[in-house]
C-alpha cells in the first residue's frame, strides 16, 4: 500500500514503466472516416482536426501543443511520454493505443473513450477540467491505467470497467455514479472519496475504509464486499462455531 503521494510519488513507477512499452497494433476495421497514414508528425502546421482517423502513429516523447481534435479516432498509436499541452479532445476515441507516462497539462476532454489501451502513470489532475468536472468526459474500457492520479477530481459517472487500476490515487475524488465494474483496484487509494451510487460489481482487490469515504447506495458484490468489514469497529462471530464451543 502506498503511503506517500507527494510530488515524487510517480518517480518509481515512471522508471519502471519505461520498460513496459508493449505496443498495441489492432486497427479498427470498417471505419469510413478519412485516414491519415503513419508518419513522423501529421499535426505539423495544423491546429484543428475533425472526423479524422489516425492509425499506427508513433510519436513517443514528443510535444503536441494547442491542437483541437473533434470526433477523431486514434488506432494502434503510441504516445509514450508524449506531452499534450493545451490540447482539446471532444468526442474522440483511443483504441489499442499506448499513452503510458503521457503528460496532459491544461488539456480538456469531453466524451473521450479509451478502449484496450494503456494509460499508465498519467497525472490527470494536471489537465484542465470544467467546473462541473469530468462528467461524461473520459471513459476507460479494458484498459491498463495503473499508477495514475485522479486526486481531488470530480469523476462523476466516469467509466472504469474491466480495467487494471493498480496503485491509482482516487483520494478526495468524486466518483458519484461511477461505473467501476470488473476492475482490479489492487493497492489503489480511496480516501475522502465520494462513492455515492458508484457500482463496484465484480471489482476486485479494493481497500475501501467505510469510515473515511462516502458510501451511499454504493454497489458491491460478494465475496469482495467482505473486505469492507475490516474498516468497521465490529467483532464477527461464527454462530455455528460459537454454539459448538458452548455445549
Amino acid at each position: 500500500m502506498l503511503v506517500s503521494f507527494g510530488p515524487s510519488w510517480l518517480s518509481f513507477p515512471s522508471l519502471f514503466l519505461r520498460y513496459l512499452r508493449i505496443p498495441f497494433g489492432c486497427p479498427m476495421g470498417g471505419n469510413q472516416t478519412p485516414e491519415i497514414a503513419s508518419m513522423d508528425s501529421p499535426f505539423d502546421g495544423e491546429t484543428e482536426f475533425e472526423g479524422r482517423t489516425f492509425k499506427s502513429l508513433t510519436l513517443n516523447e514528443q510535444e503536441l501543443r494547442s491542437i483541437e481534435f473533434y470526433d477523431c479516432a486514434f488506432v494502434g498509436c503510441s504516445f509514450v511520454e508524449t506531452t499534450f499541452r493545451d490540447c482539446r479532445f471532444r468526442g474522440c476515441q483511443f483504441d489499442h493505443c499506448d499513452l503510458s507516462l503521457a503528460h496532459v497539462p491544461n488539456c480538456s476532454f469531453s466524451d473521450t473513450r479509451f478502449e484496450d489501451s494503456r494509460a499508465l502513470g498519467i497525472d490527470w489532475a494536471k489537465a484542465s477540467w470544467a467546473k462541473e468536472g469530468l462528467l461524461n468526459s473520459i471513459h476507460f474500457f479494458d484498459c491498463a491505467i495503473s499508477y495514475s492520479v485522479f486526486f481531488g477530481l470530480s469523476l462523476r459517472e466516469i467509466t472504469i470497467t474491466r480495467c487494471v487500476a493498480k496503485e491509482v490515487d482516487f483520494a478526495e475524488a468524486n466518483l458519484t455514479r461511477a461505473n467501476c465494474t470488473h476492475t482490479d483496484f489492487s493497492e489503489s487509494r480511496f480516501l475522502d472519496t465520494n462513492l455515492t451510487e458508484a457500482d463496484f460489481t465484480g471489482a476486485t482487490n479494493y481497500a475501501i475504509d467505510a469510515g473515511r469515504n462516502v458510501l451511499a447506495k454504493t454497489r458491491f458484490s460478494l465475496p469482495e464486499a467482505m473486505s469492507l468489514l475490516h474498516s468497521l469497529d465490529i467483532v464477527l462471530t461464527d454462530v455455528d462455531r460459537a454454539d459448538g464451543l458452548s455445549e
